[in-house]
């Protein structure tokens, strides 16, 4: 009878208290160049809240920093079932240039509570704290990027999300358009290729195929490899490392 109720405690524990790790390691290109690194960690199930938190690291090689630094993290977290954004803080260096705000959505006020974090770099006319209206539920495109893994991909799918970025809500479509075979230290794998661009042609994303992502066709649908059309060139990020706990 003992044996039996410490089975149970142990199942119970291992239940209530399992945590699923993700941590995607990509190297970051520039005009075919390693400029640096980005880390990708993905903690889902957070005891006693069900949320899921996404953390992004990504900082530029020595070599680049002796020329222009470059850091960014951002600390996302989302809702476990859809990755919606529940709240956000980010800070980014791009030399001696830094900025850092958090942002919190109230989805029963429909409204995104924005802070600055940095006064020192803040124009005349802006506002270190404001209220952002939204009519519905908001996306970081890092939770779209990784939310995505969890659906099922098909070709000819669309999806469309509402993504969040400092002080812009914009629309975005994402399309599945077809399978290719993608070459990462990673994987050798074929790959659905999506496309995301804007619903209107005033977004970010002003064009179809500016950002392309590629992930896994099998069961885990891994992004293996994500590429951006900048005005001097193209920007990757190439997974070198997935690890699963």
């Amino acid at each position: 009878m003992i044996m039996r109720y410490f089975i149970y405690y142990i199942i119970f524990f291992c239940v209530a208290f399992t945590q699923h790790t993700h941590k995607f390691i990509y190297k970051t290109k520039f005009k075919s160049f390693q400029v640096g690194t980005t880390e990708i960690t993905i903690k889902k199930d957070e005891p006693d809240t069900q949320q899921t938190i996404i953390m992004i690291e990504s900082f530029s090689n020595k070599f680049i920093d002796l020329i222009y630094k470059l850091r960014h993290h951002s600390t996302l977290i989302v809702n476990n079932d859809d990755y919606s954004l529940l709240a956000t803080t980010q800070k980014v260096q791009q030399g001696s240039y830094i900025d850092s705000y958090n942002a919190t959505i109230n989805y029963d006020e429909k409204t995104i509570y924005y802070k600055n974090l940095i006064l020192d770099n803040m124009k005349e006319d802006d506002i270190a704290e404001y209220v952002i209206p939204i009519d519905g539920k908001v996306y970081d495109p890092f939770s779209i990027v990784y939310y995505l893994q969890n659906l099922p991909l098909n070709t000819n799918q669309k999806h469309l999300f509402t993504y969040y970025s400092r002080k812009n809500i914009k629309s975005l479509k994402l399309e599945v358009l077809n399978t290719e075979k993608i070459i990462t230290p990673y994987i050798t794998s074929t790959c659905y290729l999506v496309v995301p661009y804007s619903s209107n042609d005033k977004d970010i994303l002003k064009n179809k195929g500016e950002m392309k992502i590629w992930y896994t066709a099998d069961s885990k649908q891994i992004p293996i490899k994500i590429q951006q059309k900048m005005r001097h060139g193209i920007m990757e990020l190439v997974l070198i490392k997935y690890i699963e706990e």
